[in-house]
């Protein structure tokens, strides 16, 4: 049958149950689950929610729950049965109907046999036990269904001899109840079967058998069967009873229920009692809709689990290629590889790709460096060439400069000269004639200095300059040279600073080659027309420099073509001044632009980034 037809026939039976839909919006099924052991217990919660889970599963009309305990090891005298007989007959009266009662385990289904009668006669039953097979003789009557789950402690056994294969025999930890030596004997007949010997380690008190276990031979496994009650008859909970037990002992300990990992044993093949509450749960709701299961029997693989304590088995030198295959090894050290593997090999995966993306980028640096390192040596190299070619042609002007503080020089030392013959020097006249040597001195070394230090091989230097100050200087080049060629220069230059970060002399050369330029432009131009205005103008983030002349203006061939190599308007030029010009002012992060003016005339325009003082 599909799932969702069998859950739909489900639902109409649990509504069959109450009396039809007018009842079952009165009332839920109600289930009553009998246990043997109390609720403090691990494998008794572990149960309860395992049932728990499936009832959820049924929808708004699912069964209502209730658990009852008999704690049969702590109530073994006469007559406690028929008090808890007198308890539950108050608490499920004709208010609080029952539609299924449920025992779990040998003392619970005896129990709820003999109270049927007085208690639920005609209510369903359904008697499971983990710890043996039901027998038949207790299925009489109508409406008794019977569960059983397969021990399991052969197949623990053969799973613990794999693991520690030198295993000869096995020392039994036990309780002094009545429940619990029954449960002895099943393991003594297991391990019997199995071809090991039994060493029975049970003393008078927790703390002798705590004692017996940490003496035990070579080649033993502890076995935790029970022990909640010693002979005195104190009771010990089993997870401290684990915890002591597995401490205390000189040998590895196990136990049949995974609810106990944790605790000190090395797991194995064990009981999940999760899922053993399941499938009550799921037959429970079989009953409640009439099918009856008149005799089953669970295999231990249904609900078993095959879990390994990690720290134990590092404890007892077990490796874990030892372990059978499937195994779940719990409470490892925190290892990032194992854990996370695959966001390992991702993260692995993406450092490897991000690594050689980085030598790329490396190597592209490099070559990008090398090629900019290559660049600028052409570039120096390129405009050195151009700048010998400029103070070629201004070097008119160089002899002009020189001549006049030469020629002062020369003229005071001949009147220092003939007052001395004349014997008529006195000490203040010669005194001012050497200032005049000085002064004359050092204007003509400033002027070998300008050209010498344009004319010398040159490096792309920035540092923080003033564009006003180049403009001067670049000024002062051309001066006599302007001059012969009847040129006026109008310099517009601001009092303000207007700083960038810059080369003085590559961009000195920028501007001597527009001016130079500016002038040719006006060769044909009357004498009386010629200017060149030349202007800095800061804003708050760019300083522009601007050259007019008043000449013919940009041809329709060459503009926009100005600033590629050997593109020129000059009848012996060979175009590569405003190229380098474009190149040195594109090093700078700038840019250069020649556009013609509406009245006539070229303005040649470049701008760069200015310098903030921090």
């Amino acid at each position: 049958m599909k799932p969702g037809l069998r859950s739909l026939v489900c639902a109409l039976s649990l509504t069959a149950v109450l009396g039809g839909p007018a009842h079952a919006a009165d009332r839920r099924p109600a289930i009553l689950v009998l246990f043997v052991d109390d609720s403090s217990q691990s494998w008794i919660r572990d149960m309860s929610d395992g049932i728990a889970a499936v009832m959820r599963r049924q929808g708004a009309g699912s069964p209502v729950l209730y658990y009852e305990y008999l704690d049969s090891i702590r109530f073994e005298e006469p007559g406690s049965g028929a008090r808890f007989r007198t308890v539950l007959k108050d608490k499920y009266d004709e208010d609080r109907p029952l539609d299924l009662v449920v025992a779990v385990a040998p003392d619970a289904i005896a129990f709820a046999r003999e109270a049927r009668d007085e208690l639920w006669p005609a209510v369903p039953l359904l008697l499971t036990s983990y710890t043996t097979v039901v027998s038949d003789d207790v299925t009489d009557g109508s409406k008794v269904s019977r569960l059983s789950f397969e021990w399991g402690f052969d197949q623990a056994l053969a799973v613990m001899k794999s693991v520690f294969p030198d295993t000869a025999r096995i020392a039994m930890v036990s309780g002094a109840a009545q429940v619990e030596r029954v449960r002895q004997d099943r393991n003594s007949e297991a391990i019997r079967r199995a071809g090991l010997e039994r060493l029975d380690v049970a003393g008078p008190s927790l703390a002798d058998s705590l004692n017996a276990v940490g003496r035990l031979p070579d080649r033993t496994l502890v076995f935790i069967a029970g022990g909640q009650v010693d002979s005195n008859g104190d009771v010990v909970p089993t997870w401290p009873l684990c915890q002591a037990v597995s401490a205390a002992a000189n040998r590895p300990t196990l136990m049949l229920g995974s609810q106990f990992l944790g605790c000190g044993i090395v797991g194995g093949l064990m009981r999940d009692f999760t899922k053993i509450g399941a499938i009550i749960g799921e037959r429970a709701i079989d009953a409640l809709t009439g099918r009856e299961r008149r005799n089953e029997l669970i295999p231990f693989e249904s609900f078993a689990t095959l879990k390994f304590d990690a720290r134990q088995l590092a404890r007892w030198g077990v490796p874990e290629r030892r372990l059978p295959s499937g195994s779940v090894v719990e409470f490892r050290e925190p290892s990032l590889w194992r854990e996370y593997r695959s966001e390992v090999l991702v993260a692995l995966v993406g450092l490897l790709v991000q690594s050689i993306l980085i030598v790329g980028l490396l190597y592209e640096r490099r070559q990008r460096v090398m090629a900019e390192a290559d660049s600028r040596q052409s570039l120096a190299l390129a405009a050195h060439v151009d700048r010998r070619a400029a103070m070629a042609a201004l070097t008119g002007s160089i002899a002009h400069e020189l001549s006049q503080p030469l020629g002062s020089i020369l003229h005071n030392a001949e009147a220092a000269e003939l007052l001395v013959a004349s014997n008529r020097a006195s000490t203040s006249d010669l005194q001012e004639i050497l200032r005049e040597i000085r002064t004359e001195d050092a204007r003509a070394s400033q002027i070998i200095h300008r050209h010498r230090t344009m004319l010398k091989r040159h490096e792309l230097d920035k540092r923080p300059i003033d564009m006003h100050s180049v403009v001067r200087e670049s000024l002062a080049l051309v001066a006599h040279d302007a001059a012969a060629r009847h040129v006026h220069i109008d310099a517009r230059l601001p009092s303000t600073p207007a700083l960038v970060m810059g080369d003085q002399v590559l961009l000195q050369q920028v501007v001597v080659n527009l001016l130079i330029n500016a002038m040719d432009a006006m060769s044909d131009t009357a004498a009386a027309d010629r200017r060149v205005t030349i202007q800095n103008a800061a804003a708050a983030d760019i300083v522009e420099v601007s050259v007019r002349d008043a000449g013919p203006g940009l041809s329709a061939e060459v503009d926009g073509r100005l600033f590629e190599p050997f593109v020129t308007t000059k009848a012996d030029g060979i175009g590569i001044g405003l190229t380098i010009a474009r190149s040195i002012i594109s090093a700078h992060d700038g840019v250069i632009e020649a556009r013609n003016n509406p009245e006539g005339g070229a303005t040649f325009r470049f701008t760069l980034p200015r310098h903030v003082h921090q």
